[in-house]
């Protein structure tokens, strides 16, 4: 049983990939109350959960593991600003939306490999960690335009559970020093990706959706702590 709970979240994260590269949303009514709404939750999960626990976990193995969340934060800015820097204007979609599905791939990867973690370690944190994947894969997966093969989209969205079966059949044994690593990466990713691409500028975005996005869970979140 617990190898089948994050197989089977894993898979239900494969289906938002899914079905989030299917929606052709960007410009309807509904998209930035979407967004907001994830911002709120990614934002809050980073800030109240996940990096205090790598913060604990990282003075207590050693301090240079912040080094993760530095190159976490740091990768994808340089990618994003290589392919601006050294492309002509009509092959930037192209190339971004290249490197959006190539980079969103193997983060998922890892992901995955958390999931499996939390798994191991307890049952309502690894819930709370999947509820923000989630929030995190339906924003960040909405496509700058509809995946025309299906067959792509199905191997962009496997990338959460090809992580979970490496991390129970593969690399089953791995050092604590290397998961606090790739939670330190996930911390740098998370914290650019929300506050680069997910938190609505200047005028767009809905206030209210995700004020309730982040109050919502935050209760979730503190309410946690003394279960």
């Amino acid at each position: 049983m617990s190898e089948m709970l994050p197989i089977i979240f894993a898979l239900l994260v494969g289906l938002t990939y899914y079905w989030s590269n299917k929606l052709n949303i960007r410009h309807t009514r509904y998209y930035h109350r979407i967004v907001s709404v994830s911002a709120g939750i990614s934002i809050t999960y980073l800030l109240l959960e996940l990096f205090p626990l790598f913060t604990e976990g990282a003075f207590r193995i050693h301090k240079l593991l912040f080094l993760s969340v530095l190159v976490g934060f740091i990768i994808h800015h340089v990618i994003e600003k290589e392919i601006y820097q050294h492309n002509r204007r009509h092959e930037l979609i192209k190339m971004l939306n290249l490197e959006e599905n190539i980079f969103s791939f193997f983060y998922h990867i890892i992901l995955g490999m958390l999931l499996v973690t939390f798994f191991s370690r307890n049952l309502l944190q690894s819930i709370l960690f999947f509820i923000t994947i989630v929030a995190f894969t339906l924003v960040s997966t909405l496509p700058l335009s509809r995946h025309g093969s299906g067959g792509k989209a199905f191997a962009l969205s496997s990338s959460t559970l090809i992580g979970v079966l490496f991390s129970l059949f593969i690399w089953t044994n791995r050092a604590e020093w290397i998961e606090f690593s790739l939670i330190g990466l996930t911390v740098g990713i998370l914290l650019y990706t929300v506050i680069r691409h997910h938190i609505p500028y200047g005028r767009k975005g809905r206030i209210w959706y995700f004020t309730l996005g982040f109050l919502v869970y935050a209760l979730i979140i503190v309410s946690s702590w003394y279960v």
